[in-house]
């Protein structure tokens, strides 16, 4: 309730005190949540990127845990290139491996990602890595964060390779700003990966026009983006092969009126931890392009499939496929095949 009087207060504000435009009349300032749902009045374009903080070195500073069914509750920490360490863990390359990839100011104990590491070795026998880039991502300056994207997907990327698994069984997962590190990630991997999940990619700062610089479809064999908060927090757009729109990707039920996007933007971790049990099918209806969703009107054409789930991939979608579902306002969320 804090949270969202804070936003309020902000909003308010804005509106009574309009924000300076760029040159293309759009508002520099915008409010963007961190991992724990907090919000914060970011200059998206300020040239003034100074760290506030401690400086990032990836390579050093990023952190693997890794959790399997022998240690659900005490993850072992893999140091990169430390090949002891790797032999004396849990790990097992002939397992499937999942990474989950925190956003703005996550990671350390404060991770929201652990729910999906409880639903994925609930399910089945899976090596699952917790990735911690907190030292990097716990700073005030949005868009200092923004800028170390690409970093931590290169070093998770050397982290695959470093395992030596065959890349056929690992998938990549991300929410926010972790999203587009996971997509990062697939591009500089040697082998290509199975999949790619992005859990509202992050919004602001990033372009459909640059590709090479956040979440695409050619990241992996299969990518899927799952958007509950399109246009304000969550980018947009379909750039992975099956997209997805819950509630037509905006307001969320359950949400309230959620003036900030950041109940509906943090929700799609839930939506997606309960997809993984089988018992919890989120089914969706595949429409035209996006127009439908703006439209609020998908007419279906084509295989319905659904959202989410393990394994990700229950069908093949050419890139750019749109896909709507409905979802309950609590827990369970889903509501069944379509």
């Amino acid at each position: 309730m804090k949270a969202l009087l804070v936003a309020l207060v902000l909003v308010a504000s804005v509106a009574a005190n309009p924000l300076p435009k760029n040159e293309d009349n759009q508002e520099d300032w915008q409010l963007v949540p961190d991992a724990s749902g907090k919000m914060h009045m970011v200059d998206t374009k300020s040239s003034d990127v100074d760290e506030i903080g401690p400086s990032f070195v990836g390579m050093q500073d990023m952190v693997f845990r890794l959790f399997t069914r022998s240690n659900l509750n005490t993850p072992q920490i893999i140091r990169i290139n430390n090949p002891g360490d790797l032999a004396a863990s849990f790990f097992n390359p002939q397992r499937q491996t999942r990474y989950m990839i925190h956003g703005w100011l996550g990671g350390g104990d404060g991770d929201n990602g652990l729910p999906i590491m409880r639903s994925f070795l609930n399910y089945g026998d899976f090596n699952f890595f917790m990735v911690d880039w907190s030292i990097g991502a716990e700073t005030i300056n949005y868009i200092v964060a923004r800028g170390r994207v690409n970093e931590v997907g290169t070093v998770v990327a050397r982290f695959v390779d470093f395992t030596g698994q065959n890349t056929n069984l690992v998938s990549v997962m991300g929410h926010s700003l972790g999203a587009h590190a996971a997509g990062a990630t697939g591009k500089r991997t040697t082998g290509r990966l199975s999949s790619v999940v992005g859990l509202d990619p992050g919004g602001p700062l990033f372009s459909l026009d640059v590709p090479a610089d956040r979440i695409d479809h050619t990241d992996a064999n299969h990518v899927e983006i799952h958007i509950t908060d399109a246009g304000r927090l969550g980018f947009p757009h379909p750039v992975g092969h099956a997209n997805f729109y819950p509630n037509w990707g905006t307001s969320q039920p359950g949400c309230g009126t959620d003036i900030t996007g950041q109940c509906g933007h943090s929700l799609v971790r839930d939506f997606f931890a309960e997809s993984i049990n089988p018992a919890r099918v989120f089914g969706a209806i595949r429409c035209r392009n996006l127009d439908d969703i703006r439209q609020r009107n998908c007419v279906v054409s084509g295989v319905s499939r659904r959202m989410g789930g393990e394994p990700i991939l229950d069908g093949t979608s050419p890139p750019g496929s749109v896909f709507f579902l409905t979802t309950n306002a609590q827990a369970p969320f889903a509501q069944g095949p379509r």
